[in-house]
């Protein structure tokens, strides 16, 4: 089954918003910001965000899943259910959208 991420729309900013308040990744994100955007920052940012997200998913469990299912148009439970292999298929779709960068900027305002 080939699972597809519908591209980002408005909407999309309320949730994520509250997804990153309640992973603690709202101060992490303001300070990209402030960093030069040479490509070894930006790695370095990048690999500190994906620790601490994944030291607080457990924090906004619920709504990560509400999140990617609608993205997905798949029921929660489903996509619960998915093959980590698979479920990491909906990250990288998700992550690899052009608007996702500035998506992040604005869900951190």
């Amino acid at each position: 089954m080939e699972i597809q991420v519908r591209p980002l729309k408005t909407m999309d900013l309320f949730p994520m918003s509250r997804i990153l308040k309640k992973m603690d990744l709202k101060d992490s994100l303001k300070h990209i910001a402030t960093l030069k955007r040479d490509e070894a920052s930006q790695k370095k940012l990048g690999f500190e965000i994906l620790m601490t997200a994944l030291e607080n998913i457990h924090l906004a469990e619920a709504e990560v899943i509400a999140f990617l299912a609608d993205l997905t148009g798949m029921k929660p439970d489903k996509l619960k259910e998915l093959e980590l292999s698979e479920f990491m298929k909906v990250i990288d779709q998700f992550k690899g959208q052009k608007s996702f960068a500035s998506f992040l900027q604005q869900a951190a305002k």
